[in-house]
């Protein structure tokens, strides 16, 4: 039994673990396409609302 809760422990961070560092490297990839311009300016997005 605690070799199944092991087991299953692992999967789990395993998985968080490829979701976080999918989701880095999107992130930047998309800042080196698309750099972000002003800072933090909201009106300076020309995608925002």
């Amino acid at each position: 039994m605690t070799l199944l809760i092991t087991i299953s422990i692992l999967i789990v961070l395993a998985v968080l673990l490829v979701s976080v560092w999918t989701t880095v490297k999107a992130y930047n990839v998309k800042h080196t396409i698309d750099p972000p311009q002003e800072g933090n300016a909201p009106d300076s997005d020309p995608k925002g609302q």
